[in-house]
């Protein structure tokens, strides 16, 4: 892992970017101290999210949906008669 002051990384963002492209991690320093870390990202399949999510699955922390999609509500019809931009403009006259 490269570890990098945050001065450094700002004026040089673009090659330690690439690092990362290649799948070399970054640390980012700020006063000598770790405050961060660019790491690149994982396959689709093995993915944080899908992890974090099969994890909270499994402990009863996340219920998946049913699959079932929401109700569609029909929108409203409006009643015949003068636009608003036509009231509006009435008004203002």
């Amino acid at each position: 892992m490269v570890t990098v002051a945050s001065k450094e990384l700002k004026n040089r963002l673009g090659r330690y970017l690439q690092m990362v492209r290649t799948g070399e991690p970054v640390q980012i320093t700020d006063r000598g101290k770790p405050i961060g870390c660019i790491v690149p990202l994982q396959s689709s399949a093995a993915s944080a999210d899908v992890i974090e999510w099969s994890r909270l699955i499994a402990s009863g922390g996340l219920t998946p949906g049913s699959g079932k999609p929401l109700r569609r509500h029909k929108p409203a019809k409006l009643k015949p008669g003068p636009s608003i931009a036509e009231m509006i403009a009435e008004d203002r006259r």
